[in-house]
């Protein structure tokens, strides 16, 4: 099993491995986790976001921080094929070292920068969005204007967003390998 948090009702969703899922009433206060230094990949149902995690893990690696895994779903239920998909990312995040978190809630940017906020983000990859846009990069990098974001297309290339006064000083010689 592996526990998913809804936002909008104090409910949470465990699944189990066949893709079941079952409601739990929940307490109202979310834990305050120990904020430091760490690395955090957005990721969506999609089976194709573990190549995320694993730029997420070696920029981890260079930056000798943690790795955090934040997955943000619509409130309304996914099916059996979305538990199936959730289930191997939270695998491929434990393999590579990490804690995967779940929300269900429709205001994903806003609760992908608390939760960056809450662990001490200091780097944030994401995927690239495809069309129709949906706004999460541009609304995330409002919300959050001093913290570095990544994009890792489907080919693998990463795309960046930096903090203004990160454009006009060099970038950290140790970065550019991380994100190769």
């Amino acid at each position: 099993y592996y526990t998913c948090a809804v936002l909008q009702s104090a409910e949470k969703i465990s699944y189990t491995e066949d893709g079941e899922s079952r409601k739990v009433r929940l307490r109202k206060e979310v834990p305050a986790l120990k904020a430091k230094s760490a690395v955090m990949v957005c990721v969506t149902g999609q089976r194709d976001c573990d190549r995320l995690i694993r730029a997420g893990r070696r920029m981890a690696d260079q930056e000798a921080c943690d790795l955090h895994v934040l997955c943000v779903q619509p409130v309304e239920p996914c099916g059996k094929s979305c538990g199936e998909e959730l289930e191997y990312l939270r695998q491929t995040a434990r393999d590579a070292g990490a804690e995967m978190t779940v929300y269900f809630q429709d205001n994903a940017p806003v609760i992908a920068a608390s939760f960056a906020r809450r662990i001490g983000a200091k780097h944030i990859f994401t995927g690239m969005a495809e069309a129709p846009v949906n706004g999460f990069v541009e609304i995330l990098h409002k919300l959050l204007p001093k913290t570095p974001i990544s994009m890792v297309a489907k080919s693998g290339v990463i795309y960046n967003i930096w903090p203004e006064e990160a454009k006009s000083a060099a970038r950290p010689a140790k970065l550019a390998p991380a994100l190769k």
